[in-house]
């Protein structure tokens, strides 16, 4: 009897990690999206900085695109790491926690 509680208790804690895992992927993905639209918002602003020669911004602002383009390869490598772990977690769990 009591290996089937453990068995249950490891079930529940497995599922909870999986669920976990699955939220920070999901939050993660949402970052890059957001990131992906600051991106496009700096270098719109970018070339028209470019275009009407205004220097002093184009330097900023392609500082800023520098910061931002890391940030998001920095979320694609966390939310890789979390895709492996959600994978890794699905393979070790029963096919009840795997249907949800």
């Amino acid at each position: 009897m009591s290996g089937f509680l453990t068995f249950e208790m490891d079930t529940l804690i497995l599922e909870e990690k999986i669920n976990e895992a699955r939220s920070k992927f999901e939050r993660a993905c949402q970052q890059i999206v957001l990131l992906d639209q600051k991106i496009k918002d700096l270098e719109i602003r970018y070339k028209r900085a470019v275009k009407n020669k205004k220097n002093s911004f184009r330097y900023n602002l392609r500082l800023r695109l520098s910061v931002v383009t890391g940030v998001k390869m920095m979320y694609h490598h966390y939310a890789s790491t979390k895709a492996d772990e959600l994978s890794r977690l699905r393979r070790l769990a029963p096919t009840t926690v795997e249907a949800e």
